[in-house]
């Protein structure tokens, strides 16, 4: 039925809707099935490859912590407070480190946001961003823990050193532990959006 209706036109409007046609497919082909070329800056793979390596030490750094605090507790139990002293003063050491790291890491994640705008397609940008936002918790996370971690091994401390009874320390422990598992499952859901944005 149409194409009697077509041919039917005067020439110059079956042109007309001839071009209009093409138009539309032109469009329809253009919008929802050419492919956005991709394009991610060297920039921010670079930061992302050392975003991904200081965040893997961070996790490394909040388990083993997790780890030594038990033993310090442990210590505690069995009232071997010199030995439970030694581990305190390494471990307030080492949650220096685990600040410097999270310095370190923000400026990675500075870079890869910098570089945001630059990526395409635009979905492989806001896997991107979300990414970010699981790093950028991670720190907050981190910072959280250092502090738990800092009271924590302070008031174990001072139990050894016969100057307070130690009652918050159950308590700290088990915040400390938490933010521990929070860091962990951060990291793990950055690399887990990282894969998707690598399929994007």
């Amino acid at each position: 039925m149409f194409s009697t209706f077509y041919f039917k036109l005067p020439r110059q409007a079956r042109i007309l809707i001839l071009f209009l046609i093409i138009i539309l497919a032109a469009f329809f082909v253009l919008r929802f099935l050419a492919v956005e070329p991709r394009n991610i800056p060297q920039d921010f793979l670079r930061a992302r490859q050392e975003a991904s390596l200081i965040a893997q030490d961070i996790v490394v750094f909040s388990n083993e912590s997790s780890k030594r605090i038990e033993e310090v507790s442990r210590l505690d139990e069995e009232r071997k407070y010199t030995e439970a002293l030694v581990l305190i003063s390494a471990e307030l050491e080492r949650n220096k480190q685990a600040r410097e790291k999270a310095i370190e890491l923000s400026g990675q994640l500075e870079i890869m946001a910098k570089n945001l705008a630059q990526i395409s397609p635009s979905a492989a940008g806001q896997k991107a961003l979300e990414a970010l936002s699981s790093e950028t918790a991670l720190i907050s996370r981190l910072i959280i823990y250092n502090d738990y971690l800092t009271q924590l091994l302070e008031i174990l401390r001072e139990k050894f050193l016969g100057r307070n009874e130690g009652d918050k320390i159950q308590e700290l422990l088990g915040k400390a532990n938490d933010e521990a598992r929070a860091i962990n499952d951060l990291n793990g859901k950055f690399n887990e959006v990282m894969r998707a944005f690598d399929a994007e």
